[in-house]
């Protein structure tokens, strides 16, 4: 089969593989669209828990095209499915905590071993869920970064009419807008340096839209001159985060979201945290909240179409990557099948 491989740090390559094999508690997944991340970005630098060389690929579904012989699950050849890609054990402290997202053990299609920039891929059927015909491909690859939305909204506390900052509108940002404004959230205030970003994220219910510059500071202030309830990164930059709890007021909370590299640090005091009564959560990947991301989107709570901005083939690969690293892409989405 034909795959992206990422053979070493900051190198791409299109491959002819061999096609992956079926254990018996697993399934044969053929791709039919799998999303660009931020967190392939970091792997591609070197910058993650990933080791080369990789097929990455992590946000997928497709259709089954072959069963394990000890599969219980229900599942058949034609399902349309999507993988979550923490593949959990289930025996470890902190699987027995349902804390799978920490699993001791923990392995991640995409990311430890192989993924879905490829025409194939296996997966244990354990991690497979439906998708109903009502969600198109475009939006089935959309439902693991939306678990891992729901994942984060489950780790903060919103308030009604709570006044919320998000740095950095991306696809993630963008999904964080609209969850947040479901959650009841008051006004909700997005920086970004790129005006189109801006402007798709006052058409999905921004009420200021900040573009990142030297007034920034005095805009903030100017908007909520006691802070924010609740501040947003989404952007993964260690200096951005830095800055980000000058506009965070007493009892605030501050979500880090965005994927910072490995070994990046920030400085904070910790008197102001202690001072200010703090709350700082982090958000990693997901946990269980696959079912719920499928639900959202059956019932359109987040709309995530406007967020393609690009569907490829394999062979366009590269030059797609290497527009989302610049900032010239909302999501792109690579589809296996399409030839190119």
């Amino acid at each position: 089969m034909k795959a992206i491989l990422f053979p070493g740090p900051e190198a791409i390559s299109v491959e002819q593989v061999d096609d992956p094999t079926c254990g018996p508690e697993d399934v044969i997944v053929q791709v039919s669209m799998s999303g660009i991340c931020g967190t392939d970005v970091h792997i591609y630098r070197n910058e993650y828990m990933s080791s080369f060389p990789l097929i990455p690929g992590h946000e997928f579904g497709g259709v089954v095209v072959e069963v394990g012989s000890q599969v219980k699950t229900g599942l058949k050849i034609g399902d349309r499915v999507a993988v979550d890609p923490n593949l959990y054990c289930g025996y470890c402290d902190f699987c027995r905590r349902e804390q799978s997202n920490h699993c001791l053990n923990l392995k991640v299609v995409g990311v430890t071993r192989h993924g879905a920039f490829a025409e194939y891929v296996t997966a244990p059927a354990r991690a497979c869920y439906l998708v109903p015909d009502s969600l198109d491909d475009g939006q089935m690859a959309f439902i693991e970064p939306l678990a891992c939305i729901v994942y984060g909204m489950k780790r903060v506390q919103i308030p009604p009419a709570e006044a919320v900052l998000i740095f950095g509108v991306g696809p993630i940002g963008l999904l964080l807008l609209q969850s947040l404004r479901h959650r009841g959230a008051g006004p909700i205030v997005v920086v970004d340096r790129q005006p189109d970003r801006l402007a798709l994220a006052a058409q999905m219910g921004a009420t200021v839209t900040l573009q990142a510059g030297p007034d920034l500071d005095g805009q903030l202030k100017a908007l909520q001159p006691h802070g924010f309830g609740l501040v947003v990164d989404a952007t993964g930059v260690p200096r951005v985060i830095e800055s980000a709890f000058a506009y965070l007021r007493p009892r605030g909370q501050m979500l880090m979201f965005g994927v910072a590299p490995m070994g990046a640090k920030i400085q904070i005091a910790p008197y102001d945290i202690f001072r200010n009564d703090w709350h700082i959560l982090g958000s990693f990947a997901l946990c269980y909240t696959f079912q719920e991301a499928i639900t959202w989107l059956e019932s359109g709570v987040v709309d995530v179409r406007p967020l393609i901005s690009h569907t490829l083939p394999l062979a366009e690969f590269s030059d797609g990557f290497h527009k989302f690293v610049a900032g010239d892409t909302l999501k792109v989405h690579i589809d296996p099948r399409r030839a190119g």
